[in-house]
């Protein structure tokens, strides 16, 4: 109905606005009548034998014309999205997820092969993650543990050592070999408990492995607060490898084999709820080999 008083009102004549919809002129005469009976006012006055608009009418033009304009950007990015070129895709991830690159330089890739995809990131704790995507708030979660729920898939897609972040003067530095007991003897920078898989239960679990409790030092808010503390020489600290780019010239940086600290990534999805858009996000996202490249929980 918009569309056809849109074409009378621009061609000032329903023989010619017809003519130009491709209609008979009868039929869109009733229609203008019913959209002027349908908004209580006339829209246009009779000037001989065309008809022009009157000040009603060029006010429904404008915003007319502007409901048309939405109404084909909404179809264009409707049928973006069903083709796989548009949308927005969702991810959640727990501090630290992105730090390695891999999730950003995925969706960096995709979003260049088609601009059209935008890409939004939510920073949630795994569980929280997890009731997101399962309520259909997330596209996909990322998780550092197996994934036991039926409805849900996962996959590999990353895997990260650990390393012993040293104030630059700390006298370990110097230490070629770190044994055992010097790590005993350490002061710690550790994060805070929280609930569910963390950087501090796993860091506890990898010491009494060796059978010592680790001397903390101080809690740090989070791990990139740890850096400082580190650098102010507060203590040493376990963090994952990508950390280092942000480490700083203060703090020095070692493999940390006897601890034996490991983070495994997984991106976990609905698989009935993955859109075109998201599709292409998983399909460039790199696989790690595994023994269920990609598995349903059973």
């Amino acid at each position: 109905m918009l569309r056809q008083f849109v074409s009378v009102a621009e061609h000032e004549s329903i023989s010619r606005a017809a003519e130009a919809l491709h209609i008979s002129a009868s039929p869109l005469s009733r229609t203008i009548l019913q959209l002027e009976a349908r908004v209580g006012f006339a829209l246009f006055e009779r000037v001989g034998r065309s008809l022009r608009l009157n000040n009603a009418g060029r006010e429904l033009l404008a915003n007319a014309r502007e409901l048309l304009r939405s109404n084909e950007t909404l179809m264009r990015d409707l049928q973006r999205r069903a083709d796989g070129i548009g949308g927005t895709v969702v991810i959640g991830h727990m501090a630290g997820a992105l730090y390695n690159g891999i999730i950003p330089g995925t969706a960096r890739q995709v979003q260049l092969a088609h601009p059209s995809i935008a890409f939004q990131f939510e920073g949630a704790e795994e569980l929280q993650q997890l009731e997101a995507l399962r309520r259909g708030r997330l596209d996909f979660a990322v998780q550092t543990q197996e994934v036991t729920d039926p409805s849900l898939a996962s996959r590999l897609y990353s895997t990260e050592n650990y390393v012993l972040l040293m104030p630059k003067r700390h006298p370990l530095v110097a230490v070629a070999d770190i044994p055992l007991q010097m790590l005993v003897d350490a002061q710690w920078v550790v994060t805070p408990e929280r609930s569910g898989p963390s950087l501090r239960a796993k860091f506890m679990t990898a010491c009494r492995r060796l059978g010592f409790e680790p001397r903390v030092a101080c809690v740090a808010g989070d791990i990139v607060s740890a850096l400082a503390l580190v650098a102010n020489e507060f203590g040493l600290c376990a963090a994952q490898e990508s950390l280092v780019q942000f480490a700083g010239e203060m703090i020095v940086a070692r493999p940390l084999p006897l601890l034996e600290m490991q983070t495994e990534y997984r991106i976990v999805w609905r698989p009935e709820a993955v859109s075109p858009a998201a599709q292409r996000f998983l399909d460039a996202l790199p696989h790690v080999p595994h023994p269920a490249r990609v598995r349903r929980a059973a």
